[in-house]
């Protein structure tokens, strides 16, 4: 086939076209794809009920909002993609991700090594452990001081352990044991305080800070278990998967933009100072 000789301006204008057209399909130098997007979506489970991390901000509202809603959006951005959130029960949350119903888990949920037995994690955020009660109530100031008392907690936390430890010590010691009672979201632990039907529950410093945010003189903390537990974001067993997860965490954090959703939501300046293995 005989092809016409092209004059130098026609071969310019050619290769301008042709890198338009490539910049306009290739991402950001910034923005990667990832395994974990589908159809340019990453879906993401969470309770939705964990405020500041991620809640609805108010009755009947359809977007979730939160820090740990900005940090995911965050890593989506890097990833060429948007969110997409399945909000459920928080014990349901795992279970949906290895059934692929969703394929990161970001619900204030605690890194632990019975957990990791079936997922992968990476570790991104500390907070400490806290017991929350009725301002009025003075007696209650420790967790021992629970004995014979209600103590009600979110189902399916890493906190029913706690509470059940508390009792097997409170046994042990000759006393009493609390009167443990469950319920499927934080709000409605906190609501069961502000009624009387409890005397206490055990949460993160993170969620009565913001409860006492919105309801002053109402509640307070009187004992802190300290030592500091960490928030991982979730995902299916995959070495190249959750590197890539590490990476997109490691550039919020070098570019600042970590530290300035932290100050967006009154956080501690290092609550996310963490290292992000879980050997």
């Amino acid at each position: 086939m005989f092809h016409a000789p092209t004059s130098a301006a026609a071969k310019f204008a050619l290769s301008g076209t042709i890198l338009i057209a490539l910049s306009m399909t290739m991402p950001t130098a910034q923005a990667t794809d990832s395994k974990l997007v589908r159809n340019g979506v990453l879906n993401v489970c969470t309770g939705g009920d964990f405020p500041p991390m991620q809640y609805y901000e108010n009755p009947g509202a359809e977007t979730l909002v939160g820090f740990e809603v900005d940090v995911v959006d965050a890593i989506a951005r890097q990833w060429n993609a948007t969110t997409k959130y399945v909000v459920g029960d928080f014990k349901g949350l795992l279970p949906s991700l290895g059934a692929e119903r969703c394929d990161l888990v970001a619900s204030g949920i605690l890194v632990t090594a019975e957990r990791l037995k079936a997922y992968d994690a990476v570790p991104y955020f500390i907070s400490n452990v806290v017991m929350v009660t009725g301002v009025a109530d003075e007696a209650t100031k420790t967790p021992q001081d629970l004995s014979g008392k209600v103590l009600a907690i979110e189902a399916g936390t890493n906190y029913e352990k706690t509470a059940a430890d508390l009792n097997a010590e409170l046994t042990k010691a000759g006393k009493a044991p609390a009167e443990i009672q469950t319920y499927p979201s934080a709000s409605a632990v906190i609501q069961q305080i502000l009624v009387g039907r409890a005397a206490a529950t055990i949460t993160q410093d993170t969620t009565a800070a913001f409860r006492m945010q919105q309801m002053p003189g109402r509640l307070r903390i009187p004992y802190n278990y300290g030592g500091g537990e960490t928030y991982g974001i979730y995902l299916r067993k995959s070495a190249d998967d959750r590197q890539q997860l590490v990476k997109a965490i490691e550039a919020m954090q070098a570019s600042g933009e970590m530290a300035t959703l932290l100050k967006k939501w009154n956080l501690p300046a290092t609550a996310t100072d963490v290292k992000h293995t879980t050997n």
